[in-house]
């Protein structure tokens, strides 16, 4: 589930940074666009609360570059750029490892911008609400596990207010987002694990 989120927290930062109110412009040509915003902003921050059925999840993301920070009431990660930390609450343990190049496409937020173009097809909902418009995005692969992620973008906004992921199987996921904000200077021990913060933490080294 948390690796679910992370997954999900890629798209909905992909799409904060550039989608237009311009109706002229293609779904896909506003996710490219976006990639391109995030490749070159400085630091990012999301907040968000994610509904699975009845489970909630609220959490804040920060990144910078490849470096990022992802926080939950259940689980937490950071990575430095060599190194990563994920902190479980439920068994009071956090790990760190030095991770492999797939280890990091799978827990970084924002993979999904090398890969969109290779897993996805964007297209404008058929049918639109007044006083929003709404992106459907449909994987070209079964093996991702997703019908569809509908995303949902106020008129006269640039940031995306809710996000719902069609599993192929199971709970359908909302995520709603609460802020979002660019071109922050992130200090480098935002992204690395506050030890002095969980002084009883056992810290299991398996690099």
């Amino acid at each position: 589930m948390y690796r679910f989120l992370r997954y999900i927290l890629g798209i909905v930062v992909i799409l904060a940074f550039s989608i237009s109110s311009n109706g002229a412009e293609t779904a896909d040509g506003i996710l490219k666009k976006a990639a391109a915003g995030i490749n070159g902003s400085s630091g990012i921050t999301a907040a968000f609360t994610l509904d699975y059925g009845s489970q909630k999840v609220s959490g804040t993301i920060k990144a910078s570059g490849k470096k990022f920070a992802l926080q939950t009431s259940s689980a937490s990660t950071w990575y430095d750029g060599k190194n990563m930390w994920t902190y479980n609450v439920r068994n009071s343990e956090t790990t760190l490892m030095t991770p492999t190049a797939q280890e990091i496409a799978e827990a970084n937020p924002l993979s999904i911008v090398n890969s969109y173009t290779a897993n996805f097809t964007a297209a404008f909902a058929k049918t639109q609400n007044k006083g929003s418009k709404t992106i459907v995005l449909t994987p070209k692969s079964k093996k991702l596990g997703y019908k569809s992620v509908h995303v949902t973008i106020p008129d006269g906004s640039i940031f995306p207010s809710k996000l719902v992921i069609i599993p192929s199987s199971g709970q359908i996921v909302t995520v709603t987002i609460s802020q979002v904000k660019k071109d922050l200077k992130l200090p480098d021990a935002t992204f690395i694990y506050p030890k002095s913060k969980y002084p009883k933490v056992e810290i299991v080294d398996l690099r």
